[in-house]
């Protein structure tokens, strides 16, 4: 099973017979058997489906993905949702427990933690500074736990992201064209450089992977336990995705810059006029803004690279088989079902060494 990407504009997804065709402009692009698509993704502007393929798919239970050029969530169109009110119920309890919140919060932080260590520990063997880093990060392990409440968990989180991505920027190697990536530190909306642009757009992608397993679990993927709850906030989705970030987002950034994979060239500046960057909800939007977006070969590259490294059924062992990072994505949903129902005693997060 797979991930189709409509990403070229002009490109149309059709349904004839038992199979989808991408089309674009008359000419067949591509042609896939309906059964062998678990995912849709239409990215950017100037792509669509017809009505036929859009009611085969969500009949065929198959999510149709809309997200921005950008990589940025829109919207979702699926079937039947799960039908698990028990769990939703007992969510929503919890959700409203600071006490169990602040537990499972502890348990996310820790385990994004762990494998930003493990990032750095991979990609800065070696270097003068990695083992004074390491042993900071030991000494933020240990303090997420003495965390008080939720407030203060999401400051030590806040500050241990901050120099984490300091480091980031002491493993990232310069561009093959000998410039710079002008990469100081880590700002979201819009991003002001093209390492910024391939952590938003990489995080994109497993959000919406992760949003994906909550609702196929039966997870609210808007209550969640360590991000604030708020109108149109993934939270769950948010706090099942923190820890990989750095293992499966931050580590093909790295791959891709370091390689190099990428260059300058796959990368365009855009200057948002006040009315796009109202679309890209900005606090508070100007006149001229300048951001960098991934262009077309980029993200070509970038959703080949994410997609290898998520269905890449090599990577480890669970119950004697070899198993992704995309069914990993929905046993930690599951598990977070199982200890939000009561059948586990806490959350465990998947970490790596």
């Amino acid at each position: 099973m797979s991930t189709l990407y409509l990403t070229q504009p002009g490109a149309q997804l059709h349904k004839e017979h038992d199979r989808l065709l991408v089309k674009r402009e008359g000419e067949v692009l591509e042609s896939i058997p309906l059964i062998k698509v678990d995912q849709v993704v239409l990215m950017g502007r100037g792509v669509g489906i017809t009505t036929a393929a859009l009611h085969a798919l969500t009949r065929g239970g198959v999510d149709i993905v809309y997200l921005s050029g950008a990589g940025r969530y829109i919207s979702r169109v699926v079937g039947p949702e799960h039908k698990n009110g028990r769990l939703r119920h007992q969510q929503s309890l919890a959700a409203a427990d600071p006490n169990f919140s602040l537990r499972v919060a502890q348990n996310i932080v820790q385990g994004k933690v762990i494998n930003q260590r493990a990032v750095v520990r991979r990609h800065a063997e070696g270097a003068p500074w990695a083992g004074r880093a390491l042993s900071a990060m030991d000494v933020m392990l240990k303090q997420v736990q003495s965390a008080r409440d939720a407030d203060q968990l999401r400051g030590m989180e806040g500050q241990a992201a901050k120099e984490y991505f300091g480091l980031f920027r002491r493993m990232l190697k310069p561009p093959s064209e000998g410039n710079s990536w002008g990469f100081d530190r880590r700002a979201y909306y819009p991003p002001p450089d093209p390492i910024n642009a391939l952590l938003s757009f990489l995080y994109s992608l497993i959000l919406r992977d992760m949003t994906t397993a909550c609702e196929l679990i039966g997870l609210d993927p808007y209550l969640g336990f360590f991000h604030v709850i708020d109108y149109g906030r993934p939270s769950m989705a948010l706090d099942l995705m923190e820890e990989f970030r750095p293992i499966v987002a931050d580590s093909i950034v790295l791959e891709a810059v370091n390689r190099p994979y990428i260059s300058l060239e796959d990368f365009e500046q855009v200057d948002l006029t006040e009315k796009e960057a109202e679309r890209d909800e900005l606090e508070a939007p100007r006149a001229s803004l300048q951001a960098v977006y991934l262009a077309a070969s980029g993200r070509e590259k970038i959703i080949a690279m994410y997609e290898n490294r998520v269905n890449d059924e090599s990577m480890f062992t669970f119950q004697d088989q070899k198993v992704s990072y995309r069914t990993i994505y929905q046993l930690q949903a599951q598990a977070m079902a199982r200890m939000i129902l009561g059948e586990a005693d806490r959350y465990e997060p998947f970490t790596v060494r």
